[in-house]
């Protein structure tokens, strides 16, 4: 059986790599803007052209300087150039041609000769002028503009002329993940995507010891126990306020619309350091997505005295006490401790979500629960509804059928939600509570 073949877009910062990436798979993955260095990650989807498969991948901007994220994603480049079966090397058709960028495409071109050179940004192919210092490469030239799709035609033609493809009667693209879709979420330099290439046993994301080093979320699909998961790999979650970069800004923004959408939320924290406003307002934000949640409370292994782990995990619950449901694992991304537990504990609350709670089950242990302990409502009346039902599973709404609209006071609603979590084992998954009285004065059943 043929292996699916590797396209690798390379070329140095704003030439419009993201956009041809996002052109090629006709979809809107890689985040963009304009400023250079937006993508820093590897970001590899399957696709199909012309019924072939193929996987392709974006790479960061190749740069010269002695930041050691440059570094890093450099080292990377290479390595992916060398090891794809075609490269698709970009460069910017409204400038001249830079020195570094002419030895990048050289170099390249010695560790891998299937290599395709195409000037992007033609907008005017009729009246397009290639500048004279292109000229020194010796090469025949393709013409795209990624932003407006013209040009794609012969690179798909050049493509499928370079690279032996799968044909899709052979062999079929990778089945759409079934399973969840995992924010991996929290404040920059806090170890996320330590974690994920701890999972990965890869480098497919960048680790750097700067904060707002992971500009993209970028998704990235594992397999456990013959189950796929798909993780997601976020920007740094900061208030807005408080970052300069508008780079940085977009890809703040790029997060939080990827926790909305996620399935399960792992939030990640610093636990060799204190727990302050920052993670805080994320946590809340967090809650507000209504989504199951999973703590990491990761760099265990700078803990200095870690002699007491269950004193540790109470002080954390305790920060976050709003997060009563949230299970809290005490992980290290270097030695790997507890990394794969979160993973299980994703599998866990997604079964648990896929499965159908009986309504009599249901009303039978709220029952009990308010036997053991009476409870009020905010006008002191005995909270006794006449039954139970769940509305929906995501997120998790238990419906009260009474005889009264007036809600439970604030400390008997957490203690019902907690003792209804604990009695159906809900672990990461919030409860929320809806109230329907047949009284003539309240809301009708069914309306929120």
């Amino acid at each position: 059986m043929r292996k699916i073949p590797l396209i690798t877009i390379v070329g140095v910062p704003n030439t419009g790599k993201s956009t041809f990436f996002n052109r090629i798979i006709g979809k809107r993955k890689a985040l963009i803007h304009s400023a250079p260095g937006m993508t820093r990650d590897i970001y590899k989807v399957a696709f199909s052209l012309n019924g072939r498969q193929y996987y392709i991948q974006d790479t960061g901007g190749f740069f010269i300087d002695d930041n050691i994220i440059t570094y890093e994603i450099n080292k990377r480049i290479f390595k992916e150039a060398q090891n794809s079966d075609l490269v698709i090397f970009l460069f910017d058709g409204k400038r001249e041609l830079l020195g570094y960028e002419k030895d990048l495409y050289l170099d390249i071109k010695k560790i891998n000769n299937n290599i395709i050179p195409v000037v992007n940004k033609v907008d005017n192919p009729d009246k397009f002028i290639l500048p004279p210092s292109y000229y020194s490469l010796k090469v025949d030239f393709f013409y795209t503009s990624a932003e407006h799709g013209t040009g794609f035609y012969d690179v798909i033609a050049e493509i499928d002329k370079t690279v032996s493809p799968v044909v899709e009667k052979s062999l079929s693209l990778p089945e759409a993940t079934t399973g969840p879709r995992i924010s991996i979420t929290g404040k920059p330099n806090v170890g996320k995507s330590s974690l994920i290439n701890k999972i990965l046993n890869d480098d497919f994301v960048i680790v750097s010891p700067l904060p707002g080093t992971t500009r993209d979320s970028i998704d990235l699909e594992i397999k456990r126990n013959k189950k796929t998961f798909t993780l997601v790999d976020n920007a740094g979650i900061r208030k807005l306020q408080k970052v300069k970069e508008g780079t940085e800004s977009a890809a703040v923004i790029r997060a939080g619309k990827d926790v909305k959408n996620a399935d399960i939320i792992i939030f990640v924290v610093d636990v060799s350091r204190k727990i302050d406003q920052n993670d805080l307002f994320i946590a809340r934000k967090i809650l507000q997505s209504a989504k199951p949640v999973i703590i990491a409370c990761n760099k265990w292994d700078l803990v200095k005295d870690r002699s007491d782990a269950n004193s540790l995990i109470d002080k954390i619950k305790g920060k976050f006490n709003f997060f009563y449901f949230a299970p809290v694992f005490l992980v290290s991304a270097l030695s790997g401790k507890n990394v794969f537990s979160l993973i299980d504990q994703v599998d866990s609350i997604h079964e648990k979500l896929s499965e159908k709670i009986k309504t009599p089950y249901l009303n039978k242990i709220t029952r009990d629960i308010l036997n053991e302990k009476k409870l009020s409502t905010e006008t002191n009346r005995v909270f006794n509804p006449k039954y139970v039902s769940i509305e929906s599973y995501r997120p998790f709404f238990i419906t009260f059928h009474t005889s009264s609209r007036h809600k439970l006071k604030t400390f008997h609603e957490q203690y019902l939600k907690k003792r209804i979590t604990e009695k159906l084992e809900l672990k990461g998954i919030p409860i929320f509570f809806k109230i329907i009285s047949k009284s003539k004065h309240s809301s009708a059943p069914g309306k929120r």
